[in-house]
């Protein structure tokens, strides 16, 4: 299967895309450092989207905010204390997967696939936000 969608007329990932290859908008939230993104799309002529399908879109990982010192971090404990790391992409050419990394990859802490474009975006933007907003883990 090839990464290409339709996506629902109004869906803003849908108005971010244009002819040509671009990286879409996401909102991530403060707390994230983004090491990786690549998660760029283009509409093709007949209107569907096309995604890039590499296994390596998207590699952010958590970072502590200015004004905490790791110290303090460490007294806080939960999630600002360590860092936690979301990794994205086009998987086996069916899907995109989405895994939460905390620490390592030895420690899955979520996997979500799919193969809507709109849900990937969805879901690593919500993501983000339960962990550094919200203090918790999807």
């Amino acid at each position: 299967m090839d990464p290409i969608f339709r996506l629902p007329p109004g869906s803003p990932t849908a108005a971010a895309v244009s002819d040509e290859w671009g990286l879409l908008p996401l909102r991530v939230p403060a707390g994230w450092h983004l090491v990786y993104n690549q998660l760029s799309a283009r509409r093709l002529p007949d209107g569907r989207v096309e995604a890039n399908d590499s296994e390596d879109l998207f590699w952010a990982r958590t970072a502590l905010p200015p004004w905490l010192t790791a110290e303090a971090a460490v007294e806080r404990g939960g999630l600002q204390s360590r860092e936690i790391a979301i990794d994205a992409g086009w998987y086996g050419g069916e899907c995109f997967r989405i895994v939460v990394l905390d620490p390592d990859w030895e420690h899955e802490r979520a996997s979500f696939s799919t193969t809507g474009l709109d849900e990937l975006v969805g879901t690593l933007e919500a993501w983000m936000h339960a962990i550094t907003q919200q203090g918790r883990l999807p």
